[in-house]
């Protein structure tokens, strides 16, 4: 009986010993995934790694509202849009211009000129005011257009809450003015979306939220 008890004994220790062991290296790979996964987001600097990990920056912003030439720009932009035939060439051709006008509103804050970068953030709100119109006059592929328009002005608020903290203090107020006008504006396409393709914007709506939050704390904590 002592030998069985014995037996039984150290079979408990085994078996004891094996389960220690199989958790010792579960809660291993448990710690190293999380490890693994807040480098991710530390060398992302910023909410899901991968939501707009293919986002094209800001182009150079050219001629600025400081310019005495800048109605020139404002001319030509206005021509080529005459040129557009259709819907889909115009709401394109107003998305371009508007990341133009961001281009300059964020060297005018640089500059701390707060006029001229009041005038690019204006000219901004005027182009997409412009593209909904256009959308809204569309007949045959609006759910396109409005998908478009969605992701722009999602990648227009998150390139602007990356670079806010950047900004001189005392004129970047302009920029998150103009997040806030796109994402007014990415609010009401957001509605005509359907529930597949509103789906889909979810992390991109999530990384911008992120995002602009850590902008505004910026703030914060001067």
């Amino acid at each position: 009986m002592r030998l069985a008890s014995s037996s039984s004994h150290s079979q408990d220790c085994a078996h004891g010993a094996r389960y220690s062991v199989w958790s010792f290296f579960l809660s291993l790979s448990l710690s190293l995934s999380v490890c693994l996964s807040l480098l991710s987001t530390a060398h992302a600097g910023h909410g899901f790694a991968s939501a707009f990990g293919n986002i094209e920056w800001l182009p150079d912003p050219g001629r600025t509202p400081d310019s005495a030439l800048y109605r020139l720009d404002a001319v030509r932009e206005a021509s080529t849009l005459m040129l557009a035939r259709t819907s889909t060439e115009k709401v394109q051709l107003c998305l371009t211009f508007a990341r133009e006008k961001l281009a300059e509103l964020e060297a005018m804050v640089k500059a701390e000129n707060a006029p001229a970068a009041a005038t690019a953030a204006e000219r901004y709100q005027g182009y997409l005011d412009r593209a909904e119109q256009f959308v809204r006059n569309e007949t045959n592929d609006k759910e396109t257009l409005d998908e478009q328009m969605a992701n722009a002005l999602l990648e227009h608020q998150y390139i602007l809450s990356v670079i806010y903290p950047e900004l001189p203090v005392g004129t970047r107020a302009v920029a998150l003015q103009t997040i806030t006008t796109a994402h007014e504006h990415y609010q009401e396409i957001a509605k005509r979306l359907s529930p597949k393709k509103k789906g889909a914007l979810f992390f991109k709506e999530e990384e911008v939220r992120w995002s602009v939050d850590m902008a505004t704390r910026a703030d914060e904590v001067r």
